[in-house]
């Protein structure tokens, strides 16, 4: 019989995006899905992550030409083809362009926060604990809706890019740092 406890988990592109793009290391989704079959006994994983589209590209990158774009998409198509063939559900929404007047330049925006929050509910009687990888504030009433519901709640999140408030909500909290070897994409030769 096993003590781990079934698990529902759910990817914030975004924030696990950047908190890797600052850490200056990249997660192997392969090697971190073995990692969370080893921890947790999964319900089902969900990625969340948006497309951009062409305006949205080009708002941000003006200097970029149609191939550069053309490249893009064809990358971030790869990457959800390989997340769905490891295991992944992925669900996916258009990237917003916003002006920064502050800034003088557009800056993307893609909020999953509605959309995991209704995965999370909708699936609560499916398992006894909710992993959530990101460490944006904005789901600390899910975390603590969850735990009054009598489910457990982990993060998975970059210490930098963790709200204190979710902090201390969670019941657990796992750094991507402390993982590192086990789930670290592995530079390829040129």
């Amino acid at each position: 019989m096993s003590l781990k406890k079934k698990a529902l988990i759910l990817i914030d592109d975004a924030n696990v995006y950047y908190g890797f793009k600052k850490a200056k290391w990249e997660l192997d989704f392969e090697k971190f899905k073995k990692w969370l079959n080893s921890e947790f006994d999964i319900v089902d994983i969900y990625f969340f992550g948006g497309i951009i589209s062409k305006k949205t590209f080009f708002d941000r990158h003006p200097m970029y030409t149609l191939s550069g774009f053309i490249k893009y998409k064809k990358s971030r198509e790869s990457f959800f083809k390989m997340l769905k063939a490891v295991g992944y559900k992925v669900r996916t929404k258009p990237v917003s362009s916003l002006y920064d007047n502050m800034a003088g330049s557009f800056k993307r925006k893609c909020n999953f926060d509605v959309e995991m929050t209704i995965t999370a509910l909708d699936r609560i009687g499916d398992y006894e604990e909710l992993v959530l990888c990101s460490g944006d504030g904005d789901f600390e009433k899910l975390l603590r809706y969850v735990k009054g519901k009598f489910k457990k709640a982990t993060l998975i999140a970059h210490k930098d890019r963790l709200n204190q408030n979710l902090f201390a909500t969670a019941n657990r909290i796992i750094f991507f740092d402390k993982i590192k070897e086990k789930v670290i994409k592995k530079k390829e030769l040129p």
